[in-house]
């Protein structure tokens, strides 16, 4: 039997090798391509009709018992979905015969199952669904959005008053206190955030899905072009996000989500607001409205923020102030079940770097990015939902020496994806896909590194799962094909890489959606980045004269990832242990003055430079490095828990470890952030929160090269918050005392760290509106 179907298989997709004896033969090649013909022609069938019965019900909150107007409920074995309406009443038609796990989304609450089973006749199921601790859902880590207790991997979100009790003037800032989540800065202008150790090319931050066209990843110096304040929410996937985003995102995934293109229909205006003050001339404000008629809608928004200087136990920090300014404008037609729409938004930003040239260096980066958005749901035939986007940025800065111009950055880039998702075949469903991103880079002044750079990628991916009741299987590939240009003498580079990921989640029955065993197993191929392959000369914002390698491999991480994550009416907690083997690990290399002389003149006609025999390369201060590859490995653990020690007051605690070592020699790699530990208590009565943290650091002895060690710290944040709804608004008043004690203490992974402390006892109080 099991070979009549092969064979019928093979007939449908082509000829297939058959002895003389009518046995087919099966080399590895043809077994892939059954999967394959037959994944496509189960695709390719038309969906029969079904007939079944009608289920309906009520959805409430617990403690309220009130209708719980536009929750989303979903039958988990079908993939259907329906939103209650403003009496939180739900309909199902046409639901077969079987028994099935029915859930309720909505933000803040719950993600728990329950099981109804469905004969011939009406059905009915009432759900009640309470507040949530910690988890929340997430749209970053499957083409579908998933509840945070469901996902394959350890994902973090701020929105609301936990966005707001953690709003700093970057993303970085913003950021830096999450599980697994470190800050990179020089200066308090262009923090940015590190995930598990990794920086730099391989953590991806997006906004709405998209690349921020930026140069952040390039260097130490550089910002990321993004107001926190103007976000809906934030989230992060920490750990290999390949399938989807790419390989950069190795080490993980920031999403920011401001909502520009409508999804939805609009009929009546809504909006946020944020307005926050704060010590040091910190200011900022943010706002956006959406306005509509059912059938088009309209985004507007904007943004600015100012910064004075820093100030430090050891008093005020020259050049570290910073100011920006964005706005954004957004339109989309919005049918029932598909929308199409387009946003265009402008960014200035000017901050300062301390220290460095004396403290005369400053960068004023602006971007333009326009965007372009479609999608489509319970659509008819094997097709089930559509989502296309395209990206265009037109991003550039310039790197200051006083008041004159240094060196002007330029990186204009053409971004689009493509993502479809099929309606389940038995108990498989999932998503195709394509993404391509056309860039140019271009560097005129002191600081011109590289000639200009183009770069092409282009990408096909799936992404597949497979359900039962209390386990799904996620399996999933992707090609990704990379080319980079340079001008001059330098060799163009060519890169063919696959990725590929399995996951799987367990629900025991037992446990009655109470408890989940997350597990992954991700390959990942990371092409090197142009600054990689083509730097050459002194760069002050790394502190380095900087040496490329044109001839680097591509980087082959292998991570694997296993949570255990449990929740009850008191508690919910989460525990990851992660090891990423990476083959090829990129990394700055230093070398002696001795050795960069031995090597001066290979290195000299490797990038083509004709006028520095005489004299030698001036580096002044900076220590040479030179990117190298080394097989690596990565390891450590991360941890949530918050426990309810009564009604009103609940106990928060993280910690999060991870060490890293070249693989042949055990020594450390460089700039990875030391254990770290944050234990609280929250008062929380209705919507009023009290709460107060310490968190603790240790010394980071395992250094590399001419790196320092740091010491340990502990620090203390007290933050009160408390929102009021009045005419059809909700008010929310946070206020927050950031290193209470005004400790003296150093960030290890901050450049600057041997020159500056981080900043003192700070103050900031947030307002927010919403309607």
């Amino acid at each position: 039997m099991g070979q009549e179907l092969l064979a019928g298989a093979f007939a449908l997709c082509g000829d297939a090798p058959v002895d003389t004896l009518g046995n087919i033969m099966i080399p590895r090649f043809f077994a892939s391509l059954v999967f394959a013909c037959s994944l496509v022609l189960g695709l390719a069938a038309p969906v029969a009709a079904q007939t079944g019965t009608t289920l309906r019900g009520k959805v409430t909150q617990g403690e309220t018992n009130l209708p719980m107007s536009g929750a989303l409920v979903i039958i988990d074995e079908l993939r259907r979905e329906v939103r209650a309406d403003q009496g939180g009443n739900y309909v199902f038609d046409a639901v077969p015969p079987g028994r099935y796990h029915v859930g309720v989304r909505a933000d803040g609450y719950t993600t728990r199952r329950t099981e109804v089973t469905i004969g011939t006749a009406l059905a009915s199921l009432d759900l009640s669904i309470k507040f949530d601790l910690h988890f929340a859902e997430v749209l970053s880590v499957s083409p579908q959005a998933r509840p945070q207790f469901e996902s394959y991997q350890p994902t973090s979100v701020l929105a609301g008053q936990d966005l707001a009790k953690q709003l700093e003037s970057t993303i970085g800032a913003t950021l830096a206190e999450l599980p697994g989540v470190a800050m990179r800065s020089l200066g308090p202008g262009p923090a940015r955030p590190v995930i598990r150790g990794l920086d730099g090319d391989r953590v991806v931050v997006m906004e709405d899905g998209q690349r921020m066209g930026d140069l952040s990843s390039q260097s130490a110096d550089h910002a990321v072009p993004i107001n926190p304040a103007a976000a809906k929410r934030i989230e992060v996937v920490r750990g290999p996000a390949t399938l989807l985003y790419g390989a950069n995102a190795l080490g993980g995934l920031v999403n920011v989500i401001t909502d520009q293109i409508p999804t939805e229909k609009t009929t009546t205006p809504a909006g946020n607001f944020t307005l926050d003050l704060g010590s040091s001339g910190q200011a900022g404000g943010a706002g956006d409205v959406h306005v509509g008629n059912g059938t088009f809608a309209f985004h507007f928004g904007g943004a600015s923020r100012r910064s004075g200087n820093m100030t430090t136990p050891e008093g005020e920090v020259d050049n570290s102030q910073s100011r920006m300014a964005m706005g954004q404008v957004g339109g989309a037609w919005t049918g029932d079940k598909s929308y199409v729409g387009a946003s265009y938004g402008y960014d200035d930003t000017s901050y300062g770097i301390p220290v460095v040239e004396e403290g005369t260096i400053s960068l004023t980066p602006k971007r333009h990015a326009f965007s372009a958005r479609a999608g489509a749901s319970e659509m008819g035939g094997w097709l089930q939902s559509y989502r296309a986007t395209l990206g265009v940025r037109r991003y550039e800065h310039a790197e200051m020496e006083g008041d004159e111009v240094g060196t002007t950055f330029n990186n204009d880039s053409l971004e689009g994806e493509v993502l479809l998702s099929h309606r389940p075949t038995g108990r498989l469903v999932g998503s195709i896909g394509g993404w391509f991103l056309d860039r140019a880079f271009a560097a005129t002044g002191a600081e011109a590194l590289s000639p200009p750079v183009d770069q092409q990628s282009l990408a096909a991916f799936v992404y597949e799962e497979v359900k039962w009741s209390h386990a799904t299987l996620q399996f999933g590939g992707r090609l990704d094909q990379t080319n980079y240009e340079p001008g001059g003498v330098l060799p163009d580079r060519d890169f063919t890489e696959w990725s590929g990921s399995l996951g799987l989640l367990i629900q025991p029955e037992a446990a009655s959606d109470n408890f989940v065993i997350a597990a992954s197993l991700a390959r990942a191929a990371r092409a090197p980045a142009l600054e990689e392959l083509y730097f050459f000369g002194p760069h002050p914002g790394n502190f380095s004269f900087e040496i490329g390698n044109p001839n680097l491999e591509a980087e082959h991480g292998l991570g694997f990832d296993l949570s255990l994550r449990g929740r009850s009416d008191r508690f919910e907690a989460e525990l990851t242990f992660f090891r990423n083997d990476i083959k090829n690990y990129v990394f700055r290399n230093p070398l002696s003055e001795d050795e960069f002389e031995e090597r001066e003149e290979e290195l000299d006609e490797r990038f083509g430079v004709l006028d520095a025999a005489e004299g030698g390369h001036d580096h002044g201060e900076f220590p040479f490095v030179e990117f190298v590859g080394r097989d690596s490995v990565l390891m450590g653990m991360e941890a949530h828990l918050d426990l309810k020690l009564s009604n009103l007051l609940t106990l928060e605690s993280t910690a999060d470890w991870v060490t890293g070592e070249l693989s042949d020699t055990g020594e450390p790699l460089p700039r990875i952030p030391p254990f770290r530990v944050t234990t609280g208590l929250k008062y929380q009565k209705n919507a009023f929160q009290l709460g107060g943290s310490f968190t603790a650091a240790s010394d980071q002895t395992r250094v590399y090269g001419d790196e320092t060690p740091a010491d340990g710290y502990l620090t203390a944040r007290f933050y009160s918050s408390y929102s009021i709804a009045r005419a059809g608004a909700l008010h929310t008043f946070t206020a927050r005392l950031d290193n209470a004690a005004n400790e003296s203490y150093r960030n290890h992974l901050n450049y600057l760290k041997d020159e500056l402390l981080e900043a003192g006892r700070s103050f900031k109080v947030v307002y927010t509106l919403g309607f």
